[in-house]
């Protein structure tokens, strides 16, 4: 499957072929997951697609020179982390697995860089995986609703990229929020591609996974837009909540995505998104 998604999306012979074009040997790439929200599943077979599918992209670059060791699957915990079926570690020469920090309360783990940063009207630390140990990042999000901001997807990724998202949360995640972190240097120019992670999706009670609404969606989303990858996601997710009568996320719900897409970040025109998709027997 994301052989398939990565040639169909690049044009390239091979998705090894396009990973050669947009990474060198000597990068380290960072592997931004989403880990949040797991407890009610955590040690059970639904968490098995976030190991499968960090596998598959480590897997796609044999043959590019670059080895194992060039990567590091990160997220704002430790504790989360382990929650998805993840083990913790930070040998050289193999695939790092770290967190920000040791536990969702702080403490331990990597940390965050001591350089202020202004987002809209408030400011945040960005995390030192990001900063100091990743020249570049794969982001790997996930396709769910949002209690504060309506989907929770490629934009809302990077609030575990900061150490207090908390102080993002108002106005559904916007003035300032979701599109102000996401339009942080630190991020913007790390980031080469995005690979959603909709194996499996949460169409209602998120962020939380919740048995009663997780769905096996089946597929994952590729792209260098994150505004465009949560256009598409928030119709797949409006999609299957009308399949089983419950109301619709609202647009203003959601607007960090409108809001994105007017400060720059991309497009959530439907009519100028280019949007393949491929159908696997």
């Amino acid at each position: 499957m994301l052989d398939k998604g990565i040639t169909g999306f690049s044009g390239e012979k091979s998705a090894s072929s396009y990973w050669s074009k947009i990474f060198s040997p000597k990068e380290s790439i960072g592997l931004k997951v989403n880990t949040l929200g797991l407890s009610n599943v955590s040690g059970s077979p639904v968490t098995n697609h976030f190991q499968a599918v960090t596998s598959s992209i480590i897997g796609s670059f044999n043959g590019t020179g670059i080895e194992e060791g060039n990567f590091i699957i990160w997220d704002r915990s430790e504790e989360e982390l382990i929650s998805a079926g993840f083990a913790i570690q930070n040998e050289k020469g193999k695939t790092r697995v770290l967190g920000n920090v040791g536990t969702r309360r702080g403490g331990g783990g990597i940390g965050y860089s001591e350089e202020e940063l202004k987002a809209g009207d408030k400011t945040t630390h960005l995390s030192k995986i990001l900063t100091e140990m990743c020249s570049s990042i794969i982001a790997i999000p996930l396709m769910k609703d949002h209690g504060v901001a309506g989907v929770t997807g490629a934009l809302k990724n990077h609030y575990g990229s900061i150490d207090n998202a908390r102080e993002f949360h108002a106005n559904n995640g916007t003035n300032p929020g979701i599109p102000d972190i996401n339009l942080l240097p630190g991020i913007r120019s790390k980031q080469k591609l995005i690979i959603m992670d909709a194996l499996m999706g949460v169409f209602n009670g998120g962020p939380r996974w919740d048995r009663r609404f997780i769905w096996p969606y089946g597929g994952i989303l590729i792209g260098t837009d994150p505004v465009a990858i949560d256009t598409v996601m928030f119709g797949i997710i409006n999609e299957k909540r009308k399949s089983e009568g419950l109301d619709l996320i609202s647009e203003s719900n959601a607007r960090h995505i409108r809001i994105s897409g007017e400060m720059g970040l991309g497009s959530n025109n439907m009519e100028e998104i280019d949007l393949v998709k491929i159908e696997l027997g």
